[in-house]
């Protein structure tokens, strides 16, 4: 089985789409209320006479400030959708730091600012968008508390959860419930599983065993389930039939995982090609707008840090000469987006030729390749700094899977499943591994999951993420 299927007369009732709905419209609300609110407090309160408008002194339309607020409410909505900050989420949990809202409050208004600062015939109170901004923000904390109340009530009243069975091997039921949990856990709440397994295994707290296979027909009969997720193994074809038929016969939900699932990215999407159900692996989130949007950033920013670090890397090309005899800059072949390789540069931190009695070979904690002055550099990241010549010509981007050398590439893509879909992206000077320990002389596996998870859960706020933490987080630096 290789497709992903939804049969049930409660079709339409979509419990994930529900909290989706809530957050969106709370937030429509907070950025509409928060404005007619700083427009209430600057024109009706003693901030007008201590900051009077200029002659002739007037108070703008309240009905103009309506329309605005309407605009403003759909526009913070977007600002928060481009941001990434309704797909992390947990039910009504978005599950980001408070400062993510704010920065989307901030490109909210600024947006709003930029796009009526020339804008004729409206009387546009600056000093409303600075007392905005604040309430928006108190806002947001507050809507924080309610949306964790209010959800626990929907919980409480089964509104928000789907009664759910997943039939398989208790091991596979564990690995398909650890991805909902993951990703879409306030969809489905767990009854249990239904061992594949003619002798059913012990019941534990986080997977209980309701039955085997020939228990099915009367779980689904006497107990109220919503839902049931079949991820029996590709051996398994007349069970997976039952089931279905067992499904059909009761009017439960059921989805079945691909018997490839073990060996398939999470990045997955249902689609119907000429009335043919089929299902699309591997895309992207980084495409269209988003694509533009980052190189953009990578140009903008890798310019500036060119300049800005100039001095920097003046001084550092002295103490590399003065350290240890060879060239200042280390280049060396890496395969980047797609597979193309190119030449990345960066400061020489290692004895001339390091590898010509070893072969290939990373880095390891205290290796004695590494010179006095390169133990400092790759310990702050400096020795990356020329990099930025590689991101500014297009080999790389600022953020991204690290690129490998052929030689390891070769080595890990035989033994490492997905591990090519890293070449999906442009390779980054830093990246989601990086800022989380995974580099140097660690999991080659953890390190591809990292990049993975970068790869299928792409946005500009993840990235703006990384690039902070690149600059606080320097474990397994050597």
């Amino acid at each position: 089985m290789n497709i992903i299927k939804t049969i049930s007369e409660n079709e339409f009732r979509d419990r994930y789409s529900l909290p989706l709905f809530i957050l969106l419209f709370s937030d429509f609300l907070i950025f509409s209320l928060s404005l007619l609110a700083a427009y209430s407090i600057r024109f009706y309160t003693h901030i007008y006479s201590y900051f009077p408008p200029p002659d002739p002194p007037y108070i703008p339309e309240f009905m103009s400030y309506i329309h605005l607020s309407m605009f403003i409410g759909v526009v913070g909505v977007l600002v928060f959708e481009r941001l990434g900050l309704y797909e992390r989420r947990v039910g009504l949990d978005r599950q980001v730091h408070s400062s993510s809202r704010i920065l989307g409050i901030l490109v909210s208004y600024i947006f709003l600012m930029a796009l009526l600062f020339n804008y004729r015939g409206f009387s546009f109170s600056r000093l409303t968008v600075g007392i905005a901004i604040p309430i928006a923000c108190t806002g947001m904390i507050v809507q924080q508390h309610m949306m964790k109340w209010l959800q626990i009530h929907l919980i409480r009243s089964g509104i928000l959860f789907s009664k759910t069975i997943i039939v398989g091997s208790i091991e596979r039921c564990l690995s398909v419930n650890q991805k909902l949990q993951k990703y879409y856990g306030s969809e489905y709440q767990l009854i249990g599983c239904i061992d594949s397994n003619p002798e059913p295994k012990q019941s534990n707290d986080a997977m209980p065993c309701l039955g085997s296979l020939v228990d099915l027909e009367n779980i689904l009969k006497d107990q109220p389930i919503d839902n049931v997720i079949i991820a029996l193994s590709p051996n398994h074809h007349e069970s997976v039939l039952q089931t279905i038929n067992h499904c059909l016969d009761n009017n439960v939900s059921y989805q079945i995982i691909p018997e490839l699932y073990d060996h398939l990215s999470t990045s997955m999407e249902p689609k119907n090609i000429s009335s043919l159900p089929t299902i699309i692996f591997g895309e992207t989130p980084l495409y269209g707008l988003g694509q533009i949007i980052k190189r953009s950033m990578d140009i903008l920013f890798s310019s500036i840090a060119i300049i800005a670090s100039s001095p920097v890397m003046l001084f550092i090309t002295i103490l590399i000469r003065l350290d240890s005899k060879g060239p200042v800059f280390f280049m060396q072949e890496r395969v980047g987006n797609d597979g193309n390789k190119f030449e990345i540069l960066k400061f020489r931190s290692m004895v001339d030729n390091a590898e010509r009695d070893t072969g290939p070979k990373w880095a390891t904690t205290n290796d004695p390749r590494t010179t006095r002055i390169g133990r400092f550099l790759r310990r702050y990241n400096l020795d990356e700094l020329p990099q930025f010549f590689n991101v500014l010509r297009g080999d790389m981007s600022l953020v991204g899977p690290r690129p490998e050398r052929p030689y390891f590439v070769d080595k890990f893509k035989e033994q490492i499943p997905n591990y090519t879909r890293r070449h999906m992206v442009k390779s980054g000077i830093t990246g989601w591994a990086q800022v989380n320990g995974w580099r140097g002389d660690t999991s080659v596996i953890e390190r591809t999951q990292h990049d993975l998870y970068y790869v299928e859960n792409w946005s500009i706020l993840l990235d703006i993420k990384i690039l902070w933490k690149t600059f606080t987080s320097f474990k397994n630096a050597y």
